[in-house]
């Protein structure tokens, strides 16, 4: 017999792997649910495992959301958890980027509804969720960070308890600030050399065993220079992001130069091709590439 009975909720570019681990574990029951029904019929051909409807009548150990933003996160969280069944120990794992306010909405549903509840943002690329490689970053009880910890181990290989709730978030934030500015850098770094007609493939193998180096110059920067930018993670996720943390830094009175230079730029291609490429395509916000 299973162990957990699990719902996972949004079968995007993450989702759709990181639940394909979790169908593959003996131990656990699981159902998914996705709003888009082809991509569900998709992700099924793939794997094994329920879909979700409200006539089923299951109480889940685990209920894990993985999705775009505030406004999908409130629909699911209204829609299902005010409509699903709960035992005592049920706990809700939210796996979505979104904002500080997000969170204190929901903590509020949850103790309504007397649920346990974790904010648990992930990074590690469409490339990390379809590896199991991914890092999680959780706000929440310790107790149900470690009742929760053999579910998130099917997908990821670095789990940390970051505190209370919220600053799963915030470490996102941090996250994120931390590869936009790189991602800047490595847009200057590219306008650079190639202004000075340096042989990039060159430029490349001198760079990344050394200082500099970096995840996203070891597997963006060859990407980049060959003007290939379909690799996951999208400029429209990263902007959506990267409000978020600006509207944190303003209630905490810092000014994040670099970061509202950045998003200003990838703002400016959400009106472009660029809008569902990978972050390196920030690039193209230069006028001088």
């Amino acid at each position: 017999m299973p162990t957990y009975k699990i719902l996972f909720v949004g079968l995007g570019k993450m989702g759709f792997h990181m639940a394909g681990h979790l169908s593959k574990n003996k131990n656990f029951k699981l159902f998914v649910f996705n709003r888009t029904k082809s991509v569900e019929l998709k992700w099924k051909k793939k794997f094994i495992a329920e879909s979700y409807n409200f006539k089923n009548d299951i109480k889940f150990d685990f209920i894990i959301s993985c999705l775009k933003d505030d406004h999908a996160v409130n629909s699911f969280f209204n829609m299902f958890v005010r409509n699903l069944n709960f035992h005592k120990n049920s706990i809700i794992i939210d796996h979505s980027t979104i904002s500080l306010n997000q969170i204190n909405i929901l903590s509020r549903l949850c103790n309504q509804r007397k649920l346990k509840f974790l904010d648990a943002p992930i990074t590690g690329g469409e490339e990390g969720a379809k590896k199991g490689l991914l890092s999680v970053m959780i706000g929440g009880t310790k107790s149900n960070f470690n009742k929760s910890k053999r579910i998130l181990s099917s997908y990821s290989k670095s789990i940390t308890h970051m505190g209370k709730l919220g600053s799963g978030q915030l470490t996102k934030f941090t996250n994120q600030i931390l590869i936009c500015g790189i991602l800047y850098s490595i847009s200057e770094a590219y306008l650079f050399s190639k202004k000075n007609k340096l042989d990039q493939k060159k430029i490349f193998n001198a760079i990344k065993n050394g200082a500099a180096n970096s995840w996203q110059f070891t597997n963006r920067y060859p990407t980049l220079t060959k003007n290939k930018f379909n690799f996951g993670f999208s400029t429209e996720l990263m902007t959506k992001d990267l409000k978020y943390v600006l509207q944190q830094a303003k209630k905490n009175n810092l000014n994040l130069n670099l970061t509202k230079s950045v998003f200003k730029k990838y703002k400016s291609l959400q009106n472009t091709i660029y809008k569902k490429y990978d972050t390196s395509s920030l690039i193209k916000s230069f006028n001088d590439q």
